[in-house]
């Protein structure tokens, strides 16, 4: 079918006896009307990946919200297991942390209600801050946790933690129950729960959350991003009028020379097949032009985005850590 249609209007373009000259002005009009249909106005929203891993110091520094262990307590097996989970968990070696901690569990009589509480509290933190968020969310829901009050020592950390957690997980259940952690800690410590709220919102690029907070330091992040910021439809309107252009707009030398050549060899080709009255070649050479031109022009408006990703999650970062905004950072306990 395809093939006939080309046949079709092949012939139809012989009868026309189209000069050349002529053709190449009406295939100038179709390009520069076609550009500006795929150059309408499109706000592309950022999807950031920002991540944060906490110096060792950080978590080696940070006090228990637990009991200390004492030296009757090491002559219990629990005990020794829970001490070396403990040390491996300074060290950021969760894996080997975490099955300490299940070896204690295991070990633990069952009167020991408040230390299990602590293991599984353990154990959810190791998965936690090893961005293991499913395991996290899996483990906290199978514990006794889920039944822990305001008086549990660690209960703040838990709610910053789930929050995060459930956030990052991102399903329609998970944000259910992240608006339900939100709540709670904005009942324990409202300034906490604001700082989770404005962490969320950098870390996700809400610019409308962001926007409406009073916060110089934010303000001046946001405004930092955008000078810098590449516009998209300025790269792909560059890329209309020069293949090549919106790239290199955007920094990337190489692919706007590539851009430049190959729509120039299709070009070329195809005013040569034309003004040798080759009408057939010269539109199938056209047809794959135009794949290239339109396919460069979203391109470029694809590196602009990427370009502003990038640039956005540097300044986001830099502002989280300084504002100590990441969730690991609001973290007054630990281990």
């Amino acid at each position: 079918m395809i093939a006939a249609n080309i046949s079709i209007s092949t012939q139809a373009m012989i009868k026309m006896q189209t000069k050349p000259g002529d053709f190449a002005k009406i295939l100038l009009a179709l390009l520069v009307a076609l550009a500006l249909c795929g150059c309408q106005t499109c706000k592309t929203p950022l999807e950031p990946q920002i991540c944060y891993e906490p110096p060792l110091q950080l978590i080696e520094t940070l006090p228990t919200s637990f009991p200390v262990l004492t030296t009757p307590d090491y002559r219990y097996d629990w005990a020794k297991e829970l001490l070396m989970g403990n040390v491996f968990a300074h060290e950021q070696d969760y894996y080997r942390a975490i099955t300490c901690y299940k070896r204690a569990l295991i070990l633990l009589p069952k009167k020991e209600e408040q230390r299990r509480q602590q293991i599984e509290y353990d154990i959810v933190l190791s998965y936690y801050l090893g961005k293991k968020y499913l395991d996290t969310i899996n483990t906290f829901e199978a514990s006794s946790l889920v039944q822990a009050s305001s008086a549990f020592p660690a209960y703040r950390e838990l709610l910053i933690m789930l929050y995060d957690a459930y956030k990052q997980v991102g399903s329609e259940s998970a944000e259910a129950k992240a608006c339900q952690i939100l709540n709670l800690l904005q009942t324990l410590e409202p300034e906490t729960a604001a700082q989770e709220q404005l962490s969320q919102a950098v870390i996700e690029a809400d610019f409308t959350y962001m926007y409406s907070q009073e916060s110089l330091p934010l303000a001046n992040m946001l405004l930092g991003y955008e000078t810098q910021a590449k516009s998209v439809q300025k790269a792909r309107t560059l890329n209309a009028l020069l293949p090549g252009a919106g790239y290199l707009y955007v920094g990337q030398k190489q692919a706007a020379l590539t851009s430049f050549i190959i729509n120039g060899l299709f070009i070329a080709a195809a005013y040569h097949f034309f003004s040798h009255k080759n009408i057939a070649a010269g539109a199938i050479v056209s047809s794959l032009e135009f794949g290239w031109y339109f396919g460069g022009i979203n391109g470029a408006g694809l590196a602009a985005t990427e370009y502003n990703e990038r640039l956005y999650e540097c300044a986001a970062k830099d502002f989280l850590i300084n504002q100590k905004l990441f969730p690991v950072l609001l973290f007054q306990h630990a281990f």
